[in-house]
């Protein structure tokens, strides 16, 4: 009976220790004010850049809900009790190169401080946590309105927090806000060289640029797998191309502007033509093609005016063949 009596409080202590466990960062008992994560994420192109631009959020007070079979009654929560630190309710993201060849990548993080004096009753607290809309153009803003749920024991302390997703099988969220980089285009430039002349093999020399806002930067690719970063205010950029490559620059928006332009060739013999527009802004992927062109003509005449010199010399030489023949017939 001895020995019942102790595995049962052995198997409430690691009960009542893995329960604690469970509640994590979410569940404490003082008074002082807790933080909570809210994360942002960017979903684009692989070759694209995250966009240079601040992420802002609001908390506002959320609408009850009655308690029903299944359902616990939730209460507007106060004034302040859920908040924005100094500093705090802001995301900045800016572009990394760690970033490329990621469809989905996490920016930055920020957080919510909850104040437990705000809460006077017990109960359950529902705030509504939103993403403000931005301008940054490309960026298709969260329109999703986040519950973050408060409780409060009987003691009026808070001792837990979380997310909420009615539409989730555990109720629970994970705090992530979700925008979409998509509304962005690519700029190819394609290189030629035709004509009898034209050097399929050589190096040919262009100078690119792009810019945007503040802080922004796009990836190019080009050649045979090589890269360079263009950025907004900074210094353009010389790439080589032989014939049959190409250079993309990659996460333009609409009011994002570009520029390329090939070294003059006309000394070597090349003329140039351009197929499509070598600077400005787009709205679609587009291909702009650079044909340089080399031809050599040999001169007329050639082989009419040394003909006449050339069948002289096969007929002495037929002529000396067959004499020499009739000559050695002759002596013998």
């Amino acid at each position: 009976m001895k020995k019942s009596k102790t595995l049962r409080r052995v198997a409430a202590m690691l009960l009542a220790g893995t329960l604690m466990m469970a509640m994590g960062t979410t569940a404490f008992a003082d008074n002082e004010p807790k933080n909570v994560t809210i994360t942002k994420e960017i979903t684009k192109d692989a070759n694209d850049y995250a966009p240079a631009t601040t992420f802002e959020f609001q908390i506002t007070p959320g609408t009850p809900v009655d308690a029903s079979e299944g359902q616990d009654a939730i209460y507007r929560g106060p004034d302040g009790g859920a908040y924005f630190a100094e500093g705090a309710g802001k995301i900045t993201s800016a572009p990394d190169l760690s970033d490329i060849g990621e469809t989905t990548t996490t920016v930055g993080t920020t957080t919510i401080s909850i104040d437990n004096t705000k809460f006077t009753a017990p109960g359950i607290y529902r705030y509504n946590v939103t993403e403000k809309q931005g301008t940054y153009e490309g960026v298709n803003y969260s329109g999703e309105a986040k519950y973050f749920d408060v409780y409060v024991n009987s003691n009026k302390d808070v001792y837990a927090y979380t997310f909420t997703n009615t539409a989730a099988a555990d109720g629970k969220d994970d705090g992530v806000f979700t925008n979409d980089y998509t509304m962005i285009y690519d700029v190819k430039i394609t290189k030629k060289v035709t004509g009898n002349q034209g050097d399929k093999s050589k190096d040919f020399s262009f100078t690119i640029d792009a810019s945007g806002a503040d802080g922004e930067q796009f990836y190019v690719t080009y050649g045979d797998g090589k890269t360079v970063t263009l950025a907004t205010g900074k210094d353009s950029q010389t790439i080589t191309l032989k014939d049959g490559q190409s250079a993309t620059i990659h996460g333009l928006s609409a009011t994002d502007t570009y520029s390329v332009e090939e070294v003059d060739y006309t000394k070597d013999g090349y003329t140039t033509t351009v197929d499509g527009a070598k600077s400005g802004s787009i709205s679609a992927d587009t291909t702009v093609t650079f044909t340089n062109h080399k031809e050599a003509t040999a001169p007329t005449g050639i082989m009419l005016n040394i003909a006449p010199y050339v069948l002289m010399v096969a007929v002495a030489a037929v002529l000396a063949v067959v004499f020499l023949r009739k000559r050695n017939s002759f002596e013998n």
